[in-house]
């Protein structure tokens, strides 16, 4: 079991179809969900000032610890299993690279939309039925259960 659930959220080679990918985006917003309102609570025990308020980059440095440790613990999960996914499209897991690079657009532009435009490419991911057959990345997960390569 421990090799099934370390191949799907830890390791990018392989492929799987889309009731995977839709779970492992499932299970990764429930570790966020679950984690990151600890996180916060921890960073404000541990970053609390000697002074009985907070000033503004106190507090905003003391929320974003916490915001980058559950990227980092949440990150890799979602990059592997949205690279499979990408993988049974018949792309390459490197493709991932557009959606920080749409991020950093939309935080240097100041439009909105492009914030959207991130989320808007995981859901095509997980609606497109990937390629029938075996293809470089691995066999078709639909002709076998998933495992790993």
């Amino acid at each position: 079991m421990s090799s099934i659930f370390g191949w799907f959220f830890l390791d990018v080679r392989g492929r799987i179809g889309r009731q995977e990918y839709w779970l492992g985006l499932l299970l990764t917003l429930l570790l966020v969900l679950l984690i990151g309102p600890r996180l916060e609570d921890l960073g404000l025990a541990l970053l609390r000032p000697r002074r009985p308020t907070w000033s503004r980059d106190e507090l905003d440095f003391a929320l974003l610890l916490p915001k980058l440790l559950l990227v980092a613990v949440a990150g890799w999960p979602l990059v592997a299993v949205a690279g499979k996914r990408l993988h049974d499209l018949g792309l390459s897991a490197w493709w991932l690279l557009a959606l920080p690079a749409v991020q950093v657009l939309a935080t240097v532009s100041h439009v909105d939309r492009w914030h959207v435009a991130g989320r808007v490419l995981l859901v095509v991911i997980g609606l497109v039925p990937g390629r029938r057959g075996d293809n470089r990345f691995g066999a078709d997960p639909r002709a076998r259960a998933p495992s790993p390569p």
